[in-house]
């Protein structure tokens, strides 16, 4: 009895020391949950031990650091919701800055970092009585003077001088399409988070994903907006999903040789796995999310090898759609208008989309009118959308005064009627035109949107995909505007399998006269 609990002591005054220790036992006594090893995770944890001056040596201390590494690694429970409690429980006068990207993400860390200082697996390894002076959604504040305050860098900072300054993921991916939503993050980092630590030894601590040259990390790497000194008082780690060379990491008493070709984290993702995602994703933005290299796009954001056709006759029974991208102006620097018609099937456990025709031009709202009615001849049973922007309310309703006079014609001459199956839709303001443009890749890739060999205008759809890039958007993109719109529209579904039910009976009864 007495030696166990000497060993529930000793684990607990281990856990009270050593960062790693308690982020393992958090798990098992307070998540309740397996935890998932990984040399990575002590190696950060012995990196954030260095951050602050009572828990490493003064030649260890780390004023400015920047760590890089792949989404769901593990950096926000390992940085937010585990290292600010432990590091209060050490000492509580301690003042903290936690930054991301979403005030509602923010709030929710802040909550569990209260949560867990008010558990009773807290008190087991700090125990210490805590009283919070101020305690409300976006901070609190302990007796001693220390505490926990959240915020975005979408406003500045003011009115809180901090001894650690964390930020996760400063901007969504989404985001960094919008040279102002970077722009903001950045100037507002420049501005007002480098004169908000307390003192010499306050630090500051970005862990990030790469996602392009101009991201935070990149702008801080900037010899244009930094001096050489201000650069290099960076320390900057890169854990890298993988990597094909020997590389050893070394901090305080932890020492690791990672091989040749080793996975950054086993339990997440293997060596296949992460080749198996590079293809999905492309090599820009796998360099950048996952190897911390992103690259500048010139273009080549869709691989030409993975252009692939095939014949009609290779579609099994699909539904089909017309996709209508409209245009404000006739000027000849306009955007095209454009006419996608796509078919959705079912395939391999999957979905696959192929795109039958294609129709581009600068037309006036009556020749625009003529494509879409020869789009819906040929293609019968399509269902045809017509985006909202750029006069497409004022398209659809000429198109069904024209469609309804196709169609009196049509009786009279006792030919087949087309469809009025034509609905008006407004893009998403959630995603902008170069994500949405963006999500098509992994269907592509991975052979899920294919191009059928009677498409006409195939060249003009080329030279959108393989110009197009993020980073400065070709204008003339209208026919992989439209086909993303298809894509990414909720009502475009492969149909639905009708599954049979087995019959258990060996001889199915016939019908009989009855006498």
């Amino acid at each position: 009895m007495k030696e166990r609990i000497k060993k529930e002591l000793a684990l607990r005054e281990l856990a009270k020391r050593d960062f790693y220790f308690f982020l393992k036992l958090k798990w098992e006594r307070y998540n309740l949950m397996p935890f998932m090893q990984g040399w990575h995770i002590n190696y950060l944890c012995k990196v954030l031990e260095c951050t602050q001056p009572n828990t490493c040596l003064k030649d260890e201390l780390i004023r400015n650091l920047i760590i890089n590494m792949p989404p769901s690694y593990g950096k926000t429970e390992i940085i937010a919701r585990s290292f600010i409690a432990w590091s209060l429980g050490k000492n509580r006068a301690r003042k903290f800055f936690y930054i991301s990207y979403s005030d509602d993400l923010c709030r929710k860390i802040a909550n569990q970092v209260r949560d867990l200082m008010k558990s009773q697996f807290y008190k087991q390894i700090f125990p210490e009585s805590l009283e919070f002076l101020q305690d409300n959604a976006s901070e609190f504040v302990l007796r001693e003077g220390g505490g926990l305050f959240v915020t975005t860098l979408k406003s500045a900072l003011t009115g809180f001088h901090a001894h650690q300054i964390l930020i996760d993921d400063p901007i969504k991916v989404s985001e960094m399409t919008s040279k102002k939503a970077v722009n903001l993050v950045n100037q507002n980092f420049k501005e007002s988070v480098l004169s908000r630590l307390q003192d010499n030894d306050s630090n500051i601590t970005i862990l990030m994903q790469r996602l392009g040259t101009n991201d935070l990390c990149g702008f801080l790497q900037n010899e244009r907006e930094f001096d050489l000194e201000s650069i290099k008082a960076w320390k900057v780690i890169k854990l890298k999903a993988m990597q094909d060379n020997e590389e050893e990491y070394k901090i305080k008493d932890f020492s690791y040789l990672r091989k040749k070709n080793e996975p950054l984290f086993k339990a997440r993702h293997s060596l296949e796995e992460l080749e198996s995602l590079k293809l999905k994703m492309g090599n820009d933005e796998f360099s950048g999310q996952y190897l911390q290299e992103p690259l500048i796009s010139s273009g080549g954001y869709f691989d030409e090898s993975f252009y692939t056709n095939i014949f009609n006759h290779e579609i099994s029974p699909a539904n089909t759609y017309i996709f209508i991208d409209n245009a404000m102006s006739l000027k000849e620097s306009a955007d095209n208008r454009a006419i996608i018609i796509v078919a959705c099937e079912n395939y391999k456990d999957s979905v696959r989309y192929c795109v039958l025709d294609c129709f581009f031009g600068i037309w006036s709202e009556e020749e625009t009118i003529k494509h879409i009615l020869q789009a819906k001849s040929t293609y019968k049973d399509a269902h045809t959308y017509i985006e909202s922007d750029g006069g497409g309310l004022v398209l659809h309703r000429l198109l069904m005064h024209e469609l309804a006079k196709f169609n009196q014609k049509a009786k009279e001459e006792n030919t087949e009627l087309l469809n009025d199956d034509v609905f008006v839709y407004t893009p998403s303001r959630k995603i902008s035109k170069v994500q949405k443009i963006k999500s098509m890749r992994p269907f592509y890739n991975s052979g899920l949107l294919v191009f059928s060999y009677a498409c006409k205008n195939q060249e003009q759809i080329k030279k959108e995909l393989f110009s197009f890039n993020p980073d400065k958007p070709f204008r003339k993109d209208d026919c992989i505007d439209a086909l993303a719109s298809a894509l990414a529209h909720s009502d475009v579904k492969a149909p639905i399998i009708k599954e049979r039910t087995p019959s258990f009976n060996r001889h199915t009864p016939k019908r009989t006269w009855r006498i």
